[in-house]
């Protein structure tokens, strides 16, 4: 890597932007629960133990959405799963709008949830499929700030309808399925996009399959290659010590401040608005450097800052505001180090046959932890709020050593 960059034609960018709508659905979706749950605890009499169950169910479907989707892209085609599945986040979360009882509602999160997390290993493979190894950097970091833009979205909408109690659900909800439905009618009705995904896989075919492009590499002997699962091992124990942190924040981070903290809804919908403003821009700032030798540097800044952050936060437990200067340091930085740089890790590791597979195996596993941790965090969050952010910084601490690891492995390697 260096500091000249290739420049991104417009047919990649076009295939970027619709692809990165996977990531935009699945930060809303996680977020827009997060923001709704307060409102849905209230209104449907949860106990702790129930509304953790919700956001653990959103997380799982998921999980099993990301290693289904990821295995059916790679054996019947990516193009025709990345057409379907975001049809079906679209009609769950018109679901979930419009729920009228907690069954139904959990009915809207199974449908949205498989359909989003197997939208998302498509998605990914679909774009380093037909783009250059020098855009990977690029390309993922534009679908990371679609996520950074999902949580936005959700948490602006929240904020301006707190006051609404259902209907903040609704409208956010409906946003979602708008966006979705929209998405999918781009993806399958577009001549022009269908002509520019033809376009670059041709292109780029010689790179991603070499002189023997009808030769298929089978997941199977990936498993069974040493070097290549030390490296598995490695990127799933990394993403998920990161993730841990992530998607407690992002499902969370409402819940905590209103019903531990005690602060108003508003009050917390606007402190996670702000910290993902800072996230926005530091994305923003690392398109530009994605793809050139500030990669790491910038990496291990991130760590360095996401883990001191909580170890304030867990210093001053007892402080709301230190909490909230907390979160918005972390949220301002936990991007750089943790889910971009994990999905351009994925599509550089593996051949392009088994990216899907692998990426959703890798991510499906990771979820379906981080969901059962979701299960139990508004009761350890009752517990001991100290003792809870010491878990944090804890993982936090995890993620970065994993990340040295895997920059290691790319050097041994000669990737990076």
């Amino acid at each position: 890597m260096n500091t000249e960059v290739e420049k991104m034609d417009r047919k990649t960018l076009s295939l970027v932007l619709v692809a990165g709508t996977a990531s935009y659905l699945d930060s809303s979706l996680l977020v827009s629960l997060g923001v709704a749950l307060p409102i849905w605890t209230k209104i449907l009499h949860l106990s702790p133990l129930v509304s953790g169950f919700i956001s653990t169910l959103l997380t799982l479907m998921v999980a099993l959405g990301a290693v289904v989707g990821g295995w059916l892209s790679d054996k019947f085609g990516r193009v025709r799963v990345f057409n379907l599945d975001i049809l079906f986040v679209a009609i769950g979360a018109i679901i979930i709008a419009f729920a009228p009882n907690l069954f139904i509602l959990m009915v809207g999160i199974i449908i949205a949830g498989i359909a989003s997390g197997a939208d998302l290993p498509t998605s990914l493979a679909v774009i380093s499929e037909r783009t250059s190894s020098t855009m990977y950097g690029r390309s993922i970091t534009i679908t990371q700030i679609f996520w950074t833009v999902g949580i936005l979205l959700s948490q602006f909408i929240g904020f301006l309808t707190s006051g609404m109690t259902v209907g903040s659900v609704r409208w956010i909800f409906s946003v979602i399925a708008l966006v979705a439905f929209s998405n999918w009618c781009i993806r399958v009705f577009s001549k022009k996009f269908k002509h520019a995904e033809d376009t670059l896989e041709r292109n780029n075919a010689d790179e991603n399959y070499g002189d023997d492009s009808h030769h298929k590499v089978k997941l199977l002997d990936i498993m069974k290659n040493k070097q290549y699962l030390s490296v598995l091992i490695a990127l799933t124990l990394f993403y998920l010590f990161w993730n841990l942190p992530a998607n407690t924040w992002g499902s969370f981070v409402n819940y905590f401040l209103v019903t531990v903290s005690h602060r108003t809804q508003a009050y917390a919908t606007l402190v996670a608005l702000i910290a993902n403003l800072f996230n926005l821009a530091a994305n923003s700032i690392y398109v530009k450097l994605s793809d050139t030798k500030y990669r790491y540097p910038v990496m291990y800044f991130a760590i360095i800052v996401g883990s001191l952050a909580f170890l304030c936060a867990g210093v001053w437990s007892a402080v709301w505001w230190a909490f909230t200067v907390a979160y918005i340091l972390y949220s301002s930085t936990n991007t750089l180090c943790g889910e971009p740089i994990y999905k351009i890790w994925t599509q550089t590791f593996y051949p392009v046959d088994v990216r899907a597979s692998i990426t959703g195996f890798s991510y499906g596993f990771v979820r379906f932890f981080t969901a059962v941790f979701s299960l139990f965090t508004p009761t350890l969050m009752a517990w001991s709020v100290q003792n809870f952010l010491w878990i944090i910084f804890a993982c936090a601490v995890m993620s970065g050593l994993f990340a040295i690891v895997i920059v290691q492995m790319l050097h041994h390697r000669n990737l990076a």
